[in-house]
């Protein structure tokens, strides 16, 4: 079993950014996805898209965007776990268990679930619906 102070679930952007933030205040974490890279949909669905979305940064990639931020979190030497899914979240005590489909297994105080909306569900647009007159 690893014991951690945080189990972030997701590694796109923001699983990484917050945990640099955890970092920053002296927590320990273990970052699992199920992707088999780190990055999410920025580096899965548009590596090369400019995105102009992200505070202070006027454009960049997808691509430029993750690799920043690993190396933002670089100093604090979290694991990742990829190719690998939360299956079953249990609590014991104080603790979470957080068990995934490899069969590792987490000791934790805190859990953080930073899995984007395609991983639950289909991204759907929200259409209305219009009433001939």
């Amino acid at each position: 079993m690893i014991k951690t102070d945080v189990v972030v679930v997701g590694a796109g952007p923001t699983g990484l950014f917050c945990a640099h933030q955890l970092g920053i205040i002296g927590l320990k974490c273990e970052i699992v996805d199920n992707l088999d890279k780190i990055g999410g949909q920025c580096i899965e669905l548009y590596p090369d898209k400019p995105i102009y979305d992200i505070p202070a940064i006027p454009e960049c990639t997808g691509e430029e965007l993750t690799n920043n931020l690993i190396e933002q979190i670089k100093p604090f030497k979290f694991n990742f776990h990829l190719n690998d899914r939360v299956q079953k979240l249990t609590k014991e005590n104080e603790n979470w268990i957080v068990k995934t489909t490899s069969g590792k297994k987490f000791q934790t105080p805190n859990v953080v679930i930073a899995g984007g909306v395609g991983s639950f569900e289909p991204r759907k647009f929200p259409t209305k619906k219009c009433r001939k007159v």
